[in-house]
């Protein structure tokens, strides 16, 4: 009898979470990941997009900036959440709509660079103690945005948020050890304690085991939270090679909702992992 051979997986695919994202940005980053596709040889590559917006005018603008990429490399899937539940619930229900090797979590406001997509397949191919792979970020002008960050404390979290200027340039060397400034990478990949949501890409097997992302978090260190229980499974590693463009940030200027998430969210993740007040 003829061994049944089962299909094997594809190495990549992706998803994204729509909340009233700007369009213009999300198509930015559909031409960047075709780009990085065909960079890296890809014949075709799954996306999975969420929108949690709840809003048919902003739907139906969104369905059609997709649908004008029909027939490429990019087979996009376009899910509607009946209830917003948040960041992390949205990934997750893009997970369960797709299979494959390595996973990329992306959000909208991000670009990538051109040889993201190939540079990053290639190191979770050959590192197979990898479970977690994040990119330097980098803002409109180019400027690292040291996305990767040490265990926060209190303090810095809110001098981060709230505090005036000169409050900060006191603070700065809780600055540079939780941005992890003082960590220069020795080699093109580096350990990091923490990495940022924006733009991951994840073992797809040791992502299952963990379940993917704790929907108890509605917006705000799901991603910490996220790189802490994938720890457990692999390495968690910053690659200098791969680079990307983001261009959000900045909760508190975003209004009282996402000052509320974030207070919420961080007393969630220091319960959870530990509290640490100062430094």
């Amino acid at each position: 009898m003829q061994p049944i051979e089962t299909p094997s997986l594809p190495d990549l695919a992706i998803s994204v979470v729509l909340f009233h994202s700007p369009l213009e940005q999300f198509r930015e980053l559909l031409d960047s990941l075709i780009a990085a596709a065909v960079r890296a040889n890809l014949a075709q590559l799954a996306l999975v997009c969420v929108d949690n917006s709840q809003d048919q005018h902003y739907a139906m603008r969104c369905q059609a900036l997709c649908d004008s990429y029909e027939g490429g490399i990019l087979q996009i899937t376009i899910v509607t959440s009946e209830q917003n539940k948040g960041y992390g619930s949205g990934h997750n229900t893009a997970l369960r709509a797709v299979q494959s090797r390595f996973h990329l979590l992306l959000n909208p406001d991000v670009q990538l660079d051109l040889e993201a997509l190939r540079i990053a397949i290639e190191t979770l191919s050959t590192r197979s103690d990898i479970a977690l792979l994040a990119p330097i970020g980098l803002n409109a002008e180019r400027r690292n945005e040291y996305l990767a960050k040490d265990y926060p404390s209190v303090w810095v979290l809110g001098v981060r948020a709230f505090a005036p200027e000169w409050v900060k340039r006191l603070s700065a060397k809780s600055m540079v050890r939780y941005e992890l400034r003082s960590v220069p990478a020795a080699t093109r990949l580096r350990s990091v304690p923490l990495a940022s949501g924006c733009c991951l890409w994840v073992n797809r097997a040791h992502l299952d085991t963990v379940k993917g992302f704790d929907e108890s978090y509605f917006l705000y260190f799901e991603d910490y939270d996220l790189s802490l229980r994938l720890a457990a499974h692999g390495a968690v590693m910053e690659h200098r090679d791969i680079h990307v463009i983001h261009h959000g940030g900045d909760a508190y200027r975003k209004g009282w909702s996402h000052i509320y998430w974030f207070i919420a969210s961080a007393a969630r993740f220091f319960n959870r992992w530990g509290w640490r007040w100062f430094g």
